[in-house]
């Protein structure tokens, strides 16, 4: 390969209120370098604050053979403009899409964004490195052959099957030297932290359940798939001994399935005694918690996890198909406090269906559990979720403003609450919850450095008054 076969990997510049390590972006460039292509470049527009002119300016300054985007639903206003200003700059560029809202809309991504040449729906770690080696090596590759790729072709645009990966130890590490951890700020996606580097960990992908409201199973899809316990672990290790991790995030979506993963998991940390604290951003699964696994959870360094709660009215919950009930939540919130761990929970307001007193219900609820903080997000219609195709099959909505699927926005409401009326809850209940001493104390006092506090406040003001 020549000197400028460098591959760009790109995370775009939006508001959002994290900024983490993309080890999606980092399996990726694993990938690539086990397929020998070893000139790839991450740019964290987040991390970097970078900007629309300046990331276009740096792009066309190191001429790259390849550019991939990861996208998320709020960010398609900045990859579509960023993929047209690069289309006119560097009209030879290869410009590939791909992340959730590509594997959410399939080949609508490149209708949307014409000006891109390729994307990928879900896993994309088997078919990168082959269109790679189409691209850049010249190798005879059939594009209809290159799993989960979206291209146009000569009868339109052409989406072929998704790669499902069932060894996910066969994938590596991600490329951590592309990621760094101690380089990121203290911003991480749960709000919160106790011990500073903080690595994001993933540990499995897809999840069985079918709660309609969630993308997870749409992007990775519902079969739980697992990496070995001992890879994760040495994973770990690598991370406290080469870049100084003190906290994992671990971002799976079903941690928590099997009982006997979690202890082996919890019991090699002790016996590596690797001196780390842990959280799930994410959230774990309530109707899958005991004691014994709460108790050898916070041995071996957790210390609080997000639980997705979601409502306090129990129709709404049914509508969900979360399959929880109110009296199963208050019994295991209550045995994770007893546990000496701190809850958080997640609640949606405005759910299809729901009515105020629904969302007064959500409130109460709230307030009544023993949570540490809680998040109150309105409904977001993600694309691809059973939720919002129910949704667009009644033609109750169009699709949304793809900028407006932001958790303190308000792209949606339910009939007979405006929009206004909707966020105006959403912020009743946030203040409700939060003003209260025994809560708003502890939140304080869990305030880690000025970044932190000013991160913190930014989050507050987001939730309270962006519309």
């Amino acid at each position: 390969m020549s000197s400028n076969d460098e591959i760009i990997l790109v995370v775009p510049f939006s508001h959002t209120h994290y900024v983490v390590p993309p080890i999606g972006l980092g399996y990726l460039a694993t990938a690539l370098r086990h397929s020998g292509f070893l000139n790839v470049c991450i740019v964290d527009c987040l991390k970097e604050k970078i900007k629309l002119k300046q990331l276009v300016k740096k792009i066309t300054a190191r001429r790259p053979r390849v550019v991939g985007f990861q996208v998320f639903s709020y960010d398609m206003g900045f990859v579509a403009r960023a993929v047209s200003l690069l289309r006119r700059s560097s009209p030879g560029l290869a410009i590939v899409l791909g992340g959730p809202h590509a594997s959410a809309v399939g080949a609508d991504i490149l209708h949307e964004i014409p000006d891109a040449d390729y994307a990928f729906v879900g896993e994309g770690e088997p078919g990168l490195p082959m269109l790679m080696r189409s691209l850049l090596r010249g190798e005879k590759i059939t594009l209809a052959g290159i799993p989960g790729l979206v291209y146009r072709g000569k009868d339109g645009i052409q989406a072929n099957p998704r790669a499902v990966i069932t060894d996910l130890d066969q994938l590596g590490f991600p490329a951590w030297d592309l990621l760094a951890p101690g380089e990121y700020p203290d911003s991480p996606q749960g709000g919160f932290y106790r011990n500073f580097p903080i690595a994001p960990l993933s540990t499995s992908r897809g999840c069985p359940y079918s709660c309609t409201f969630c993308g997870s199973g749409v992007n990775m899809g519902k079969k739980l798939r697992l990496r070995s316990i001992p890879h994760v672990l040495q994973e770990m290790e690598m991370l406290v001994h080469q870049y100084g991790v003190r906290e994992f995030h671990v971002i799976d979506d079903m941690f928590n399935f099997y009982k006997e993963r979690v202890l082996a998991f919890c019991q090699g940390i002790l016996d590596r005694k690797l001196a780390v604290s842990f959280t799930f951003p994410n959230g774990i699964r309530l109707n899958q918690l005991d004691m014994e696994t709460l108790a050898a959870m916070k041995k071996a360094g957790a210390y609080a996890f997000n639980v997705g709660i979601e409502s306090g009215s129990q129709r709404t919950l049914e509508r969900m198909k979360k399959d929880l009930t109110l009296e199963m939540i208050e019994e295991k919130i209550e045995m994770i406090v007893k546990a000496g761990l701190d809850p958080c929970g997640f609640f949606i307001v405005g759910f299809p269906g729901e009515s105020a007193a629904d969302i007064r219900a959500t409130m109460d609820f709230a307030k009544k559990l023993p949570l540490r903080r809680a998040h109150f997000s309105n409904f977001l219609p993600l694309p691809g979720t059973e939720a919002t195709s129910r949704l667009l099959a009644e033609k109750e909505i169009c699709l949304p403003a793809w900028k407006d699927l932001f958790y303190s926005r308000v792209p949606y409401a339910p009939p007979g609450i405006s929009r206004r009326r909707l966020k105006s809850l959403q912020r009743r209940a946030y203040i409700g919850f939060h003003w209260r001493p025994r809560i708003l104390i502890p939140m304080i006092s869990d305030i880690r450095s000025w970044n932190h506090l000013r991160l913190t406040l930014s989050r507050i003001r987001d939730y309270l008054f962006r519309y």
